[in-house]
């Protein structure tokens, strides 16, 4: 290992003045002076800030929804961004949201002379936040990891969960670095101890971009790196933009901890590095490559390090119903499940937009967070429209019709699935 570069005198002036710029670039630059309660259908949401961009983009999709008879059936997503311990807290104990809110808009609501896109911020509405205004309850919360990463108990009885889709987690390095891989027991030094790890170059502590013990990336790491979540090493910061920031000061001794579809978004500044599990003779990226965006080793359990999303939603306690019938929509939308009516666009085009992999195009799972893997097949795979999308030249899946057939396999999304 190489002896880690001084650092830069004017790092910490550099790095408050890009965290000023993020919080320029995702608070909302257009809040609208209406009441959140009358946007088109709004479902309350809290969720971690890795699923912004699904929220952007399904957001979207479900304001310009229509009906299989063509008529309109809009939904708007009205969010909030907390941690995933929080946000469980939230449904469990009915914390009400009040204030601004983010919601996302249709494509017909121009924003500042253009048609909203997910590459823009997002919205802002409002929910009264007086001393004796009650709020509204969160119809939906996410937690990007197992629930019980973050405390003991079930849900209440008014409280369903569902499975959703696997988001693995990286570790990232400036794109000065010369560093390509990291063993277990490397990354272990380094975060359980940080500079007394002596594990060159990430030796300064200063420069170990982490998260705080309510974020579902830290919970995540430390139960894959056998770390209590609580002694885990470097920067405790509240927001992933604040992990990419410190990262893009540049510093060669840096290493930070992020959501591999947050990374996804950053891949000009920083690259992720391979990581070799206990146990393991080699090391693997999430994807095929370096440069792919596959989660190829994701799907067959050569890269170990990813949680699947955890979405709550409201029931009756006698019956099990839902209490409000489209939260439950989105949430089986998100979980890959059929809904009717069916949407007017595709949910597996969504999210493999957003780096995420839907519970169909996997081959492993687990129980625990952190736990081991076992191989694991879906009632129906999605497998080849999942490549089509995240990996188009690579895929091997024959294309099949109503009128052409598959030699083998299954026909469904216009490609032959193994079943």
């Amino acid at each position: 290992m190489r002896p880690p570069r001084s650092i830069d005198s004017t790092s910490s002036m550099r790095l408050a003045s890009l965290l000023a710029l993020t919080l320029a670039t995702v608070l909302p630059a257009h809040a609208r002076a209406a009441p959140c309660k009358d946007l088109p259908n709004p479902i309350y949401l809290q969720v971690g800030d890795t699923q912004q961009n699904l929220m952007k983009r399904l957001g979207r999709a479900l304001r310009d929804n229509k009906r299989p008879d063509g008529s309109a059936n809009p939904i708007t997503l009205v969010f909030v961004l907390n941690g995933s311990c929080t946000n469980i807290t939230a449904i469990y104990a009915k914390v009400p949201l009040k204030g601004n809110l983010f919601y996302i808009p249709s494509i017909a609501e121009d924003v500042a002379g253009a048609p909203w896109k997910p590459s823009d911020a997002p919205l802002t509405c409002t929910v009264p936040d007086g001393a004796t205004d009650p709020g509204v309850e969160v119809d939906i919360a996410n937690s990007a990891l197992f629930n019980s990463a973050c405390r003991d108990d079930g849900p209440p009885a008014t409280v369903q969960l569902t499975q959703g889709p696997v988001q693995a987690y990286v570790l990232a390095v400036p794109i000065a670095s010369s560093q390509t891989a990291i063993t277990f027991e490397e990354a272990y030094f380094v975060f359980g101890f940080g500079a007394a790890g002596m594990i060159a170059p990430w030796i300064d502590e200063a420069q170990l971009w982490v998260r705080k013990v309510t974020k579902s990336t830290l919970l995540a790491w430390a139960r894959n790196l056998s770390i209590p979540a609580d002694k885990f090493k470097g920067q405790k910061l509240e927001a992933s933009t604040d992990v990419v920031n410190g990262l893009n000061l540049g510093n060669p001794a840096a290493i930070g901890i992020l959501g591999a579809e947050v990374y996804d978004a950053n891949r000009t500044t920083m690259k992720s590095l391979a990581y070799r599990a206990k146990g393991q003779y080699a090391a693997y990226y999430p994807d095929s490559s370096s440069s792919a965006r596959d989660k190829q080793n994701v799907r067959d359990g050569h890269y170990t390090v990813w949680s699947p999303t955890i979405w709550m939603d409201r029931i009756d306690a006698t019956t099990g119903a839902p209490t409000k019938v489209d939260a439950r929509y989105v949430v089986d939308l998100i979980a890959g499940k059929t809904v009717t009516p069916a949407p007017s666009f595709s949910m597996i085009d969504v999210i493999a937009a957003v780096g995420l992999v839907p519970d169909c195009a996997m081959r492993v799972n687990r129980a625990v967070e952190g736990g081991p893997l076992t191989l694991y097949r879906p009632t129906e795979s999605c497998t080849c429209k999942y490549e089509s999308l995240a990996a188009p030249t690579a895929t091997a899946c024959a294309a099949c019709s109503a009128t052409m057939g598959c030699a083998t396999g299954v026909c469904r999304n216009g490609l032959c699935e193994d079943h």
